[in-house]
């Protein structure tokens, strides 16, 4: 999914902006990993397959999934995963593919010639929850293409988790400002701005 890969290159380049670390990664504590795997692998078999296999292997891979985020909850962004896979899954399982706007492909500058496999169809008026199909336009150069508000919650959610993840703090590094008795004059600086803090005090003493 172009959207997620976007995004995750973006958390990236982000988490490494604030102190974080690919490193941290290693110490992340989600569990039942397995699950996604058994995910992919469903939807690849079913639409390896088509026909019947297709539904079958996307309601296993749906199991996979809600099984998945069940443990993994209490993580950043799991949430929003779970809110998107969902929205698509239900969209999918009133309709039997995903449908797509005519208007948002047009906006993102492709034709409906990529509306040729079993899993997605054109939004036409007998389409339910058209809303949540494929409506919103992503018009990239070369990579233009229509995708869900669940695709949106799961880029967003797949990017936070990943952030959150490396360690990003949400805060560039910056080094701390200079306090006045660490700053030196320059040469040609005025002698008012050339005295020290104890010059100052004595200054001070002396109007008394």
């Amino acid at each position: 999914m172009l959207l997620v890969l976007l995004v995750m290159v973006l958390a990236v380049a982000a988490a490494l902006a604030t102190s974080g670390r690919f490193e941290r990664l290693s110490g992340n504590s989600l569990t039942g990993v397995h699950w996604l795997a058994a995910a992919a692998i469903g939807q690849l078999l079913g639409s390896f397959f088509g026909g019947t296999a297709y539904p079958v292997g996307l309601l296993g891979s749906a199991v996979c999934i809600a099984v998945f985020l069940r443990l993994n909850l209490r993580h950043p962004g799991v949430g929003l995963l779970a809110l998107g896979f969902f929205s698509n899954a239900v969209v999918v399982a009133l309709n039997g593919a995903m449908p797509v706007s005519l208007a948002a492909l047009a906006r993102a500058g492709i034709s409906t010639a990529v509306v040729s496999d079993p899993r997605h169809e054109l939004a036409d008026a007998a389409t339910r929850l058209p809303w949540l199909g494929d409506v919103v336009p992503v018009a990239l150069p070369g990579l233009g293409q229509a995708v869900s508000p669940g695709d949106v919650l799961i880029a967003a959610g797949a990017g936070l988790l990943l952030y959150a993840g490396m360690g990003g703090s949400g805060r560039v590094p910056a080094e701390s400002a200079p306090v006045w008795d660490d700053l030196e004059p320059c040469a040609g600086t005025p002698a008012m701005l050339r005295l020290s803090s104890e010059g100052e005090a004595a200054a001070g003493h002396s109007s008394e």
